[in-house]
């Protein structure tokens, strides 16, 4: 199931008549919610889909399965918890820990993982999508950041929103510039194919020219149409739900750590992913005892 299909199949209640009518709606905003959810962060499935369709198919729900929805439930409440530090403008140490393993033949290209907060207690791993093909970075660096919301509208910590840093910015809003960045970073979860084509077209909104406009990947679709459908599109995605990453210090256009650009979840698509699951297994465990 693609991010963006709807669930066709019919949705067969776990429990007697008389709990069907709340049960299946709850299974279905579950499912709704999921995939809403899932084009939010990038590789964060994590099984909510995949349980919520078991459940809502199944006869009975064994040992197993509560255990996968306890730990499902345990995950979503761990990202509610970290998503407020992830949103929330300021300074971070970041380290650098992995590659996709997608390159070019010269780079490793988007995504990448990186942990935010490193070293503290409030550490978290977060993917990392790079904008900024001008500088470098190795792996397992730490660094000092700025976090800039992309919904903030201050982009003055930032090394391509920045216009005495930036020498191509000229009369662009930056704010329209990362929103298509943005946009960008949204199709990585669903053109897995694509990953490199995906990578120029963002280096190259930053950065005009860097890379060949006419280079595509698996589908076809060149770097030049993602810039075009970036720009048609930007106004799609919501900017409380990304950050952007720029290190510390006087910044310059070449010779620092890469910028990057971090999808977060929402917080009110996880509260509500969140009701949708717990209503359901509350229910179903009521059933269960009342059938005892």
């Amino acid at each position: 199931m693609t991010p963006h299909e709807k669930p066709t199949m019919a949705l067969e209640c776990l429990l007697s008549e008389k709990h069907c009518r709340v049960i299946c709606p709850v299974i279905e905003l579950t499912l709704l919610v999921t995939m809403t959810y899932d084009d939010m962060l990038f590789g964060s499935r994590i099984a909510f889909t995949n349980f919520s369709v078991a459940a809502a198919m199944s006869i009975s729900v064994n040992t197993e399965n509560w255990m996968k929805l306890l730990r499902a439930i345990g995950v979503l409440v761990a990202l509610m918890i970290v998503t407020p530090l992830a949103q929330a403008d300021g300074t971070t140490k970041m380290e650098f820990t992995g590659v996709n393993g997608a390159n070019n033949g010269v780079y490793y290209v988007s995504p990448y993982t990186g942990i935010m907060n490193y070293g503290t207690s409030n550490a978290q791993t977060v993917v990392l999508f790079c904008d900024d093909i001008n500088n470098e970075v190795s792996m397992n660096q730490v660094w000092n950041a700025n976090v800039t919301g992309l919904a903030s509208g201050n982009f003055s910590n930032t090394r391509y929103g920045n216009g005495s840093v930036n020498p191509n910015l000229g009369g662009t809003n930056p704010q329209t510039l990362y929103e298509e960045a943005a946009w960008l970073v949204t199709q990585f979860a669903s053109h897995s194919g694509d990953y490199v084509s995906l990578q120029y077209a963002l280096w190259d909104l930053m950065t005009p020219g860097a890379e060949p406009t006419n280079f595509a990947n698996a589908d076809g679709t060149t770097v030049a149409q993602w810039l075009a459908l970036a720009a048609a599109n930007y106004g799609q995605i919501n900017p409380a739900s990304f950050i952007i990453i720029t290190n510390t210090g006087t910044l310059t256009y070449k010779g620092q750590v890469q910028e990057f650009i971090v999808q977060t979840p929402e917080p009110a698509t996880a509260v509500l992913l969140l009701i949708g699951v717990v209503s359901m297994f509350l229910l179903i465990r009521r059933s269960q005892q009342q059938s005892a």
